[in-house]
C-alpha cells in the first residue's frame, strides 16, 4: 500500500488590502488539488478564507503540526516578499522532508537566484523560458487553472452564440509590457479586417457588490470580475499576448543592464527572439472559457510549461516574422476558429485543473507513479 506523502505549506500571516494583497494563486492552486485527493496538507497561517462569513479557510495552520512533521515543505515568493527571509530550520542537515519553492516573480533575475535558494530540492518558475539559463534546480511551472476560474466560466456558451469579436483588455502601466506594445500595431489593427475589437475593462476601484465576488476580488488583488468573465464566455477570441522582449541572455546575470535594455527595445520598438514574463491568468481564464486564445508561438519564442499546449490546435500561436500569414489562414478557414476554442478549453482543465497540477507535483516531487496515484483517482470516482 503506498503511504500518501503529507504537505506543509508556508503561507503569508494576513491577506492584505485588496490593492496589495499578497495572492498566492499556486499555493491556492495546489491546495485545492489535494483537498479533491485526499492529500493531507497543513499550513503556517490560516489563508484562502472559504466564503464570506465563514470562519473557515483552505489552507489552516494546525499549531501541533510544523514542517518537521510533513514529506513536503512548500512556499511561494509571497512570504519572501514579506518575511525577507526564508523560514528558521528549513535546510536542518537531517531533514527527512523536500523542499519546493513557487516562483511567480517577473523578471528573469528573482529571488530564486539567490544562494541560499540552491539548497531547495525543487524551484517551480512560471514564465520559464528555455533559451533563459537558470539555476540548475529550476523547473518549468505554470500559473495553470483556480477552482475560482473554473467555477466562473463552468458554463460554456455555444460557437454559435458567440460574438465575432477579439477581447483585448491589458493592463498597461508605466512600464508597459513590449510585447503588447508591439502587438496592437502589427496584430490587433489587422485582425480588425475579421474580428470586432472589444477593449472594454473593468474599473480597478469598483468593486463587485456581490458578498461572494467582493471576497474573491479582495483575496486576489482586484483580479477577479463577473462581467470580465461573462464578456470573455461571449467573445471568438481573446488577446493573451504579455511579456518583455529581451537582450542577449549574457545580459541577465546584470539586473540593472538587463531592465534597462528591456526598456530601451520596448521604446524603440524591437523585437528580439527571446522574451520574458510571458505567462498570465488571461491566458489560462481565455482557454477556460472556450475562447480562441492568441498568444505567440511557444515554440518559437522558448515558452516551456510542464506539458506544452499544441499551435493551431490548443491555441493560436502568431510568427511575430509573419503576422499577416496567421490573419489570412483564419480568413481562409473561420471553421478551425471553433475547434481550436473547445480542443483549448479541454486541454487546459485536463493538463492544468487544480486536480491534474496536484498529480503532476506529487509525480515529480515524490517520484510516485500514476499506479500509485491511480487507486485515490478510482475511490475518488466511486464516491461520486
Amino acid at each position: 500500500m503506498t503511504i500518501m506523502p503529507k504537505i506543509f505549506f508556508y503561507t503569508t500571516s494576513h491577506e492584505g488590502p485588496p490593492e496589495g494583497a499578497y495572492f498566492q494563486d499556486l499555493i491556492v492552486n495546489l491546495a485545492t488539488g489535494f483537498k479533491h485527493l485526499g492529500i493531507e496538507y497543513h499550513a503556517s497561517n490560516d489563508y484562502w478564507q472559504i466564503a464570506p462569513g465563514c470562519d473557515r479557510s483552505l489552507l489552516e495552520f494546525s499549531p501541533e503540526i510544523s514542517h518537521h512533521d510533513c514529506d513536503i515543505v512548500v512556499l511561494e515568493r509571497q512570504y519572501y516578499e514579506e518575511n525577507r527571509c526564508l523560514p528558521e530550520d528549513l535546510f536542518t542537515p537531517s531533514r527527512q522532508y523536500k523542499t519546493v519553492y513557487l516562483d511567480c516573480s517577473d523578471g528573469i533575475q528573482t529571488f530564486s537566484w539567490l544562494p541560499e535558494f540552491r539548497q531547495f530540492d525543487f524551484i517551480f518558475k512560471t514564465h520559464y523560458n528555455h533559451r533563459t539559463k537558470y539555476p540548475s534546480n529550476v523547473y518549468p511551472w505554470a500559473f495553470g487553472l483556480s477552482e475560482r476560474v473554473i467555477q466562473e466560466l463552468k458554463i460554456e456558451t455555444p460557437w454559435i452564440e458567440k460574438e465575432k469579436s477579439l477581447l483585448v483588455n491589458f493592463r498597461h502601466r508605466k512600464f508597459s509590457h513590449s510585447l503588447r506594445r508591439f502587438i496592437n500595431k502589427s496584430f490587433i489593427s489587422p485582425a480588425q479586417d475579421y474580428f470586432t475589437i472589444d477593449k472594454s475593462a473593468d474599473d480597478l476601484n469598483l468593486p463587485p457588490k456581490d458578498p461572494y465576488h467582493y471576497l474573491r476580488w479582495s483575496q486576489t488583488g482586484r483580479r477577479h470580475y463577473p462581467n470580465y468573465y461573462q464578456r470573455l464566455t461571449k467573445a471568438q477570441g481573446c488577446a493573451c499576448f504579455g511579456g518583455y522582449f529581451l537582450a542577449p541572455w549574457f545580459t541577465d546575470y546584470h539586473p540593472k543592464i538587463s531592465y534597462y535594455l528591456a526598456w530601451l527595445i520596448s521604446e524603440m520598438g524591437l523585437k528580439t527572439k527571446r522574451i520574458g514574463q510571458w505567462d498570465s491568468w488571461r491566458f489560462w481564464e481565455s482557454l477556460a472559457a472556450g475562447c480562441v486564445t492568441f498568444h505567440i508561438d511557444f515554440e518559437k519564442y522558448g515558452f516551456q510549461l510542464p506539458v506544452m499546449p499544441e499551435n493551431w490546435r490548443h491555441y493560436i500561436g502568431i510568427d511575430l516574422d509573419n503576422i499577416s500569414a496567421s490573419i489570412e489562414r483564419i480568413k481562409r478557414q473561420p471553421e478551425l476558429l471553433e475547434e481550436i476554442a473547445l480542443e483549448g478549453r479541454t486541454w487546459a482543465i485536463n493538463n492544468y485543473g487544480p486536480q491534474a497540477t496536484a498529480l503532476r507535483f506529487l509525480k515529480t516531487v515524490s517520484n510516485m507513479k500514476y499506479s500509485d496515484i491511480n487507486p485515490i483517482l478510482v475511490a475518488m470516482n466511486q464516491e461520486q
